[in-house]
């Protein structure tokens, strides 16, 4: 039997209405249909990436089907089961539907009472809520994730002799996952490709962002192989997502990374790449932005300490759709310039890619014991 909270909706001159809190293998969910019915917002479900977003006034929320997460206007809030779809309907985890309403309707009091919530219009007396947004994040790390750029029908950029970004790419992060297994036990690492396979590039970030829950928070690390049309140039740089590139060179870098959405097959991707991700990345940056960027000074960091001969470009900020669909620290590496003759041949032995995944663990790790003292 489903259970019920009493909502009174501002300017309703009827009374309180009912919304069924419905169980669901044994997990509380909301109905989104009956949301609707007793809050005037908007919805919109995308059916090919299943994710829906709801409107209200200035409000904005995202929310996927399969994962346990939504984005209320600028926060990222992490529950405990996923999002799920059946008969033709949406059911959003009990906690999750109570934060959207919250953030939608900052004039009610929200209480949990007997296992149910309960809604109330602020009296003029009560002094609405102005505490400052929380911290970006008080959960630990506990999962990373090495995405291998490009892949399968995508060979990323090309060098002399044919060298394949996508072949030093999927090498390093297989000793990157190795070497991070010995510095951080109890940390899973898992791996966005082990072969040769083509992935879009939202496929990549939902594999991270399934792993998001109620007090779990993780890193995303993608792996890339740099590329100039002056064969001089040459080292190595980190990137954070921003909207504004450090310069115009950053902003071709991220275009370079960014054409791998011709290899998408799917009808309008790349126009969803310009919608959808962006109003994520805006809606989250400033939220993870700070932790990214930390993430990618530790990485670069360590990399400048460890990887000889060549030098350190430091690190950078643009705008790449990898990172845009990213809920948590994330990161893109560019490990070298595979145009770069001298540094090509190096960065197709296997001690070299060592010396590269070695350091980006010593990085990681750093940021992990810093963001863990941040946290505390």
């Amino acid at each position: 039997m489903p259970f019920l909270f009493l909502c009174f909706f501002p300017g309703n001159t009827t009374g309180p209405t009912s919304l069924p809190v419905l169980l669901i293998n044994g997990k509380k969910y909301i109905s989104l249909y009956d949301m609707q019915a007793s809050f005037p917002f908007e919805a919109s479900f995308d059916i090919i990436l299943q994710r829906g977003k709801l409107y209200h006034k200035e409000h904005v929320a995202v929310y996927k089907i399969g994962h346990s997460y939504i984005l209320a206007d600028s926060m990222l809030v992490r529950g405990e089961y996923p999002v799920i779809r059946g008969n033709g309907e949406i059911f959003l985890p009990l906690y999750l539907a109570g934060k959207i309403i919250e953030a939608f309707y900052p004039e009610l009091v929200i209480t949990d009472k007997d296992s149910a919530l309960i809604f109330r219009v602020r009296e003029l007396s009560e002094k609405s809520s102005t505490e400052p947004a929380p911290p970006p994040s008080t959960d630990p790390i506990a999962f990373i994730i090495i995405d291998a750029g490009h892949g399968g029908k995508d060979p990323g950029a090309v060098g002399k002799g044919g060298l394949k970004e996508k072949n030093i790419t999927l090498n390093v992060a297989k000793n990157l996952e190795s070497s991070l297994k010995g510095k951080v036990k109890n940390v899973p690492v898992y791996l966005s490709r082990r072969t040769d396979i083509f992935l879009e590039l939202h496929e990549r970030t939902e594999f991270a962002n399934k792993r998001l829950k109620k007090n779990i928070n993780g890193i995303f690390v993608s792996i890339h192989v740099n590329a100039s049309i002056s064969p001089k140039i040459s080292g190595f740089e980190t990137y954070f997502l921003s909207q504004n590139p450090s310069n115009e060179e950053a902003r071709n870098t991220a275009a370079l990374e960014n054409n791998v959405v011709i290899f998408e097959e799917k009808a309008g991707r790349k126009k969803k790449y310009g919608e959808i991700e962006y109003i994520e990345a805006r809606m989250i940056t400033t939220q993870i932005q700070k932790e990214s960027s930390m993430l990618a000074r530790a990485i670069q960091n360590a990399m400048s300490k460890n990887v000889k001969p060549f030098k350190s470009r430091g690190v950078r900020k643009a705008d790449f759709y990898v990172l845009r669909g990213s809920l948590m620290p994330a990161v893109l590496v560019e490990i070298g310039f595979i145009t770069n003759e001298s540094e090509s041949k190096l960065l197709n032995k296997p001690d070299y890619q060592k010396m590269l995944s070695d350091s980006i663990s010593d990085g990681i790790v750093a940021f992990i014991t810093e963001y863990n003292k941040m946290i505390k």
